[in-house]
């Protein structure tokens, strides 16, 4: 038996197996002559042909009829299908997974989640609430935010008689990573219709070209203030500066309802998923905040699998969950984190981005975001996140960054060290 984790936000779905192997892909589904394609090939095509294209199966997640027919898709409930069967088989198809689902899904979307892995087929140990997951090893009264695709949810996490419990929960129906893209990419247009008398969003060439580019730039704001950018025209490239604050101003403009929420927990520790890592990097008033790692919640997972499958007789959805280490509050001890990646006898810093690119069967590394390397990973808050990850290329990543652990790509052989005064 193969047990693996299976996360669905919609932002970036992640699926890990206890070996390790690893695969991460956006919610976005394309519809093609062949089949379904789902992740990054989908959202390659999903701004210049949005006929095809589907982002919003995983927040409508039901078996009505699609607007349009289609030869591979009846409904949001076949698209879901598809992604997940991709998944699976990303990470060598184990036999049964754990569900960390975020707290928006309601009884009938579990229900038809359980049957979408029941025709798979893939036995389904448990369902836990992804917030929950996250958050097995909190210190505090902690308020998590999620950032999905099309929406967020913010949910309380308190200890209750030695328990961690999912105490209040509220979805932020308007506060999608789309919807902050949405603004950026519209601040990015007006900037070049004022220079240039040019409108990348008017042709699907340009708003293609925007939303390739746009997670790699605002990550970037996480070390610099500033960010020189061209935007191919058919009068070639055209150069702009985009400026942090400015940035700032049109994501805080959308914050509100969070706002609302956060206000009503004022000692409450503010936790932000790795989803939600956006707003530390450009909101100076989070700089404070926890953020988890993206492997969190499957870690936490993993380590805790088997009382998470003995809460879970009837499969419902666990919102609550004895402490790690009971009552006694003993957590883990926090390991030791690596500074830099070994390969081919040279060190490369993980303090900022690393590059891992795989070109005629040699891993190529460089400290920079490349969103076409097959990973892209950075160590911050004594983490390994990943910023990007190609859903083509075998990647099996440790569970933890300390010094001496490897993770494979692609048959090669990396490892984590420790440099000391470098």
């Amino acid at each position: 038996m193969t047990i693996a984790i299976l996360e669905l936000n919609d932002q970036a779905l992640l699926i890990q197996t206890e070996e390790g192997r690893s695969h991460i892909e956006p919610g976005f589904a394309s519809v093609t002559p062949s089949g379904i394609e789902s992740g990054d090939k989908a959202w390659a095509m999903a701004w210049q042909n949005p006929q095809d294209c589907f982002n919003q199966y995983w927040r409508q997640l039901n078996q009505l009829p699609l607007p349009r027919k289609t030869n591979w898709a009846r409904h949001h409930g076949d698209i879901a299908y598809a992604q997940i069967k991709h998944m699976l088989e990303s990470v060598g198809s184990p036999s049964n997974i754990i569900l960390a689902v975020p707290g928006c899904f309601n009884e009938e979307q579990l229900a038809l989640l359980l049957g979408l892995a029941q025709a798979i087929p893939v036995q389904v140990d448990a369902v836990i609430d992804s917030a929950l997951a996250m958050s097995l090893y909190a210190q505090k009264e902690t308020l998590l935010l999620d950032i999905q695709l099309q929406q967020s949810v913010v949910s309380l996490i308190s200890e209750i008689n030695g328990n961690l419990v999912v105490s209040e929960q509220s979805i932020i129906p308007d506060l999608g990573i789309l919807y902050l893209y949405n603004g950026v990419a519209r601040h990015i247009s007006d900037r070049l219709i004022d220079d240039y008398r040019y409108d990348p969003l008017h042709t699907s060439e340009g708003e293609q070209t925007i939303y390739d580019q746009l997670p790699a730039w605002l990550k970037q704001f996480g070390w610099q203030n500033e960010l020189s950018i061209n935007l191919p025209s058919p009068r070639g490239d055209l150069p702009m500066i985009l400026h942090r604050k400015q940035v700032a101003l049109i994501i805080e403009q959308r914050l509100e309802s969070l706002n609302n929420i956060i206000e009503k927990h004022p000692n409450t520790q503010i936790t932000l998923a790795h989803s939600a890592s956006l707003l530390q990097a450009i909101l100076p008033r989070f700089a404070g905040a926890l953020v988890m790692s993206q492997t969190s919640g499957v870690d936490n997972c993993l380590t805790a699998r088997r009382e998470i499958i003995a809460s879970s007789e009837t499969l419902h959805k666990i919102i609550s969950l004895e402490k790690a280490g009971g009552k006694s509050n003993n957590l883990q001890p926090k390991p030791r984190c690596a500074s830099h990646l070994l390969y081919q006898n040279q060190a490369w810093s993980l303090d900022k981005p690393l590059s891992i690119n795989l070109q005629d069967g040699e891993l190529i590394l460089t400290n920079s975001i490349d969103k076409n390397a097959a990973l892209v990973v950075v160590i911050k808050d004594q983490s390994l996140q990943i910023i990007h990850q190609s859903d083509t290329i075998d990647t099996q990543i440790p569970r933890t960054c300390e010094p001496g652990q490897r993770f494979v790509l692609a048959g090669h052989k990396l490892s984590f060290i420790e440099v000391s005064n470098a």
